[in-house]
């Protein structure tokens, strides 16, 4: 017979005389082998249920392992969906700069297939010039920065150029390798620099506006009053002196063409002839001349030649235009019989002084900073010199410019 048979044939006889036993009064022995009988049987439940339990939770961490996978799977392609249809562009590269992946943006945009990518470095793809800023950035990941940012010029495959604004982090498991998204930028890049030439190019126009308008004040508009002045006197001279009136007449047609060869030059964006040398003497002399024959008296000059001739045609215009400026408001306004203008050198440098005996100002008083004094002011700042004008009512004026030794050399 099969020992489980005949385990449960004696367990049966034990039941049945199990009660007899008792009322008789069995031994001690056979009452603890029932107790030892009850307790292998409670054993073999226990066993039965926890290999049955054993099996439930076998069975439902194998469901939950199926389902965890499967969710990882769909996690997956949802995140391989994302990375190939982002319109931005998704990239891995080692630290060393070397690319191990790159999404379909970044083909469109940069023009090279995964493949390709895969067997350069990123530095490869960046413009010559900017190649310091991404080698900075990637010395910063090297030396355990978690991320890092930053704007790079690409060149596509093509040679377009192709502006980039791109976000780095350190992935923080597996391999050492970055994980990188950009932003092509390029057309924004392109609009900011067109906004910038463009506020460049409204400044310069400015800029020229004011200096046409500066040159007009200080040339043209003093010698068409100058020129004015003259035919005043002309037609003074006409009852007594004809023909003095005839020869301020026909001085004052030549002044009026050499002002129309001065507008034209303005046109053409051309600067009046540079005067250096002695001829700086002979053209202010010239300027009291065409401003009034008769107060040409009222003005004296000590030019020193040599200091001239150090002056560049920038320079010698806009001293020029300064000295003009000055004497033209000595005699219109001042009213001054006498009216000193001085050109030498000083401590390296040039320095110009107009000074005048007239009825004075006060040079502090809004009122009194005219266009004139303005322009003056201006001219030179330009020539990057130290101007100061000195006056009180009823003591004159004195009007100084000075250029440094070291703004004498530059280029014109």
């Amino acid at each position: 017979m099969p020992s489980r048979a005949r385990f449960a044939a004696w367990a049966v006889v034990c039941f049945a005389a199990a009660p007899g036993q008792a009322a008789s009064g069995e031994t001690p022995g056979t009452s603890q082998f029932i107790e030892l009988f009850w307790a292998l049987v409670l054993l073999v439940t226990f066993v039965s249920v926890a290999i049955l339990w054993m099996g439930i939770i076998r069975r439902n961490v194998r469901q939950q392992t199926e389902a965890i996978r499967r969710s990882e799977a769909a996690l997956e392609e949802h995140y391989r969906e994302l990375f190939e249809n982002a319109h931005d562009i998704i990239f891995t590269h080692t630290l060393e700069g070397q690319l191990t992946s790159l999404n379909s943006a970044g083909e469109q945009i940069l023009g090279y297939s995964r493949q390709e990518a895969a067997g350069m470095n990123f530095a490869q793809l960046v413009a010559p010039g900017h190649e310091d800023s991404f080698r900075e950035i990637l010395n910063r990941l090297k030396e355990g920065s978690p991320s890092d940012h930053g704007e790079l010029e690409m060149r596509a495959k093509d040679g377009r150029r192709v502006v980039l604004r791109v976000n780095w982090r350190q992935q923080v498991s597996g391999a050492a390798r970055v994980q990188g998204i950009a932003w092509d930028i390029t057309e924004r890049h392109r609009a900011e620099e067109a906004l910038l030439e463009s506020e460049q190019r409204l400044r310069r126009s400015q800029d020229e506006r004011v200096q046409l308008g500066r040159d007009l004040h200080d040339g043209v508009i003093q010698s068409i009053y100058a020129i004015g002045l003259g035919l005043q006197e002309c037609r003074n001279l006409l009852a007594r002196n004809p023909s003095e009136a005839q020869a301020r007449l026909a001085r004052s047609i030549s002044d009026l063409n050499t002002v129309i060869r001065d507008v034209r030059n303005f046109i053409v964006g051309l600067e009046p002839e540079a005067l250096r040398g002695r001829e700086f003497k002979a053209a202010l002399q010239s300027l009291v001349t065409t401003m009034s024959q008769t107060d040409a008296e009222h003005f004296s000059f000590d030019i020193d030649a040599q200091a001239a001739e150090t002056l560049n045609s920038r320079q010698a215009i806009n001293l020029l235009q300064i000295a003009r400026e000055a004497m033209s408001n000595s005699l219109r306004h001042a009213r001054a019989q006498s009216t000193v203008v001085s050109l030498k050198g000083r401590d390296g440098g040039v320095r110009l002084e107009v000074q005048d005996d007239g009825a004075g100002f006060e040079p502090t008083g809004s009122s009194n900073r005219g266009h004139g004094l303005r322009n003056i002011a201006a001219r030179a700042k330009e020539l990057g010199a130290h101007s100061e004008i000195l006056s009180a009512p009823g003591k004159g004026a004195r009007v100084l410019v000075e250029i440094p030794a070291h703004r004498l050399h530059e280029p014109a």
